[in-house]
């Protein structure tokens, strides 16, 4: 039997060994996951740095590995160029109508889908279909749909006796073979997404609505659109970074042509790296690329948290 005495000294000596065992899981999943972590950070952080060092030396350091100090000069450099700056609009002008397209219409195809339309079902498994697709080869595909004399578009054009336009030629078309063939893509992210947030909406404010007499269009600029903004961030920011850094759908369909009307920051990076061999002002490009998308990033989110919070 124990005594009074014995029994605080048992309650302290099993906090004791219970706060040793949580010591010792913690320092076993540091042990466990340090290796990870240390080689996502070399991986990772490496790049970074090299990247931002190379940006801020002269031609010597990629070539030779010779320090060759030249501070800002290499981004005043690119930002006077004109093939960064027409790069640079052309990259916001893709930017602006992909995502404007994408929320239109992935908003329209995820209400339809969400109402249970008729093949809604079918339709879902469809719409999943290009997130399993590689991007080169979605663009390759379309390629194949755009090109000109053995395109698909030309061949059925051929079929009904007309010629196809030539998409590659012109500015333009070029422009929008782009920008479709990155919707395709695009869409089946953004159609998932809303319909999950679609899903988890509360439907009281909805089915008063109803009862109330709102159109469906009230109940979706009032209730339905208000209630999605956080959705709506995350595809935002997500694909606002995917779209700045794209590269294979361009290359692949146009090579930034024609006359490099279709030239974007990523291909101008690459076109400075390995074609004019230029590796101090394709690192500042790049590191403008990085900037450029986060401060966009940050105002999208702080925009629409603003408006979340009734700010």
């Amino acid at each position: 039997m124990t005594t009074s005495n014995e029994a605080p000294a048992r309650a302290a000596g099993a906090g004791l060994s219970r706060g040793s065992i949580g010591r010792l899981r913690k320092l076993a999943g540091v042990g466990l996951t340090l290796p990870a972590l240390i080689a996502i950070g070399l991986t990772t952080l490496f790049p970074i740095l090299h990247t931002l060092w190379l940006s801020l030396n002269g031609p010597n350091t990629a070539l030779r590995g010779t320090p060759d100090f030249k501070g800002l000069s290499n981004y005043g450099r690119i930002l006077k160029s004109i093939d960064f700056q027409k790069a640079l609009w052309q990259t916001l002008g893709f930017v602006t109508t992909s995502l404007a397209l994408e929320v239109i219409i992935g908003m329209a195809v995820a209400l339809a889908l969400h109402r249970g339309l008729r093949g809604s079902r079918i339709f879902r498994a469809v719409v999943a279909m290009p997130l399993m697709v590689a991007p080169v080869v979605g663009a390759l595909a379309w390629r194949f749909v755009f090109v000109d004399g053995y395109g698909m578009i030309d061949s059925l054009m051929n079929t009904f006796g007309g010629d196809g336009p030539l998409w590659f030629a012109d500015v333009w078309l070029a422009r929008a073979s782009i920008v479709i063939a990155n919707l395709w893509m695009a869409l089946p992210f953004d159609i998932l997404v809303l319909l999950a947030g679609l899903a988890s909406l509360p439907t009281e404010p909805i089915e008063a609505a109803q009862v109330d007499g709102a159109s469906a269009a009230q109940i979706f600029w009032n209730i339905t659109l208000p209630l999605l903004r956080p959705v709506l961030a995350v595809i935002l920011v997500v694909r606002l970074a995917d779209a700045f850094r794209v590269f294979d759908v361009v290359y692949i369909l146009t090579t930034s042509g024609p006359a490099n009307s279709t030239d974007v920051l990523s291909t101008y990076i690459y076109r400075q790296m390995f074609t004019v061999f230029d590796f101090p002002g394709g690192a500042a490009a790049a590191v403008m690329l990085v900037l450029i998308t986060a401060f966009f990033s940050l105002i999208a989110v702080l925009a629409l948290r603003s408006r979340a919070s009734g700010g």
